[in-house]
């Protein structure tokens, strides 16, 4: 793992996950909950048995987030109803300094070798597997900060970048002393480093070769999906915000719009789950300390902080008060003493 020194940047925060000090006959299940905040994992009987390994030191700087993770043989997907549960759409971006993975569905290739990328796109369905021992980097951008620049954002999840592409090398190896010098930079550098893997990240996508016909038959109905959560993200917390103004603004029928949301619970409750997530951020952000919860609640759309806090817990299982005293969102009752999870609302109020 990275030595950690005081970090020069104040909006840089830190979170260390680690099932080392935890009996070893709770270590995979304690995994398995805590990583279904963005993936579904699962391991054979013996990599579960002999100890199951899992550490992951997670940084987060404002819209960008990196996390160092070190674990063992498994295999992990993201479903069509995960992805409708926590409404995420960041890219991720992974590189291994040891082991490896690979997928049967992966696009321009299957297997990523030393020095090669993958992009994962989690608005869409991923089914992989990583090796027997590995250390990865994982890097998350959310979704505006990149698809401008792609040509076709939607073509590219599960997509293996080659190593033998020279710009794949420097974007490997850009990403890889980021994480290295995080520390040392400050606030402006790290913008500077994240607008220049951005625009290298496009360049290699825009390059890229090796469409499935899943792709391409999926295109359509991705980028009207593409297009609609744009527009829901950018107008999020207008009062005039719905099913019905949408659909006139982006030209689509009623009945297109329902459908492509159906697997979200329809219209409303993506709006709802969006504006929870919303919320989820502020409270966990120091800045908005002084804040009342019943603000938060008015700016996100609830007439009243009672009811504002019931929808609250049915999402999270706790409360706004909760959450600014420190406590994650479905936490379980596990004998997991003092196990850091931050990591899990970063990656869920990452925008």
């Amino acid at each position: 793992m990275t030595q950690q020194t005081e970090p020069k940047s104040a909006a840089l925060e830190r979170s260390r996950f680690s099932l080392r000090d935890l009996p070893s006959a709770t270590q995979f299940e304690i995994w398995k909950e805590s990583i279904n905040c963005i993936y579904s994992v699962d391991a054979d009987r013996r990599t579960r048995a002999d100890g199951f390994v899992a550490d992951l030191d997670s940084w987060r700087h404002r819209d960008l987030m990196m996390v160092e993770a070190q674990s063992c043989s498994q295999s992990f997907s993201r479903t069509s109803q995960m992805i409708a549960a926590d409404g995420m759409d960041h890219y991720n971006v992974q590189l291994y300094t040891d082991g490896g993975v690979k997928s049967d569905i992966g696009v321009g290739g299957d297997v990523l070798k030393p020095g090669g990328l993958l992009l994962l796109d989690l608005s869409q369905r991923t089914e992989a597997q990583a090796s027997e021992q590995f250390n990865s980097l994982h890097l998350f951008l959310p979704r505006r900060l990149v698809e401008d620049h792609l040509s076709n954002p939607e073509d590219h999840n599960l997509r293996f970048l080659s190593e033998r592409d020279p710009l794949v090398g420097m974007l490997f190896n850009q990403i890889l002393s980021m994480h290295r010098y995080i520390d040392q930079l400050d606030d402006g550098q790290i913008s500077v480093i994240q607008q220049t893997i951005v625009m290298m990240l496009s360049t290699c996508l825009n390059g890229a070769t090796g469409e499935t016909n899943a792709t391409q038959a999926m295109r359509q109905d991705i980028e009207k999906g593409v297009m609609i959560r744009r527009y829901f993200r950018e107008r999020l917390l207008s009062p005039d915000l719905n099913a019905e103004t949408a659909a006139d603004d982006l030209g689509l029928s009623r009945s297109s719009l329902y459908r492509l949301f159906k697997q979200y619970g329809g219209v409303n409750q993506y709006l709802r789950d969006m504006r929870l997530r919303h919320a989820l951020k502020l409270l966990g952000d120091p800045t908005q300390r002084r804040r009342s919860i019943y603000d938060i609640a008015l700016e996100c759309g609830y007439e009243t902080d009672a009811g504002f806090i019931r929808a609250f817990r049915a999402k999270y299982d706790v409360t706004p008060g909760d959450v600014r005293a420190g406590v994650t969102p479905h936490a379980r009752h596990l004998d997991e003493g003092a196990l850091d999870k931050r990591y899990e609302n970063w990656l869920h109020t990452l925008a």
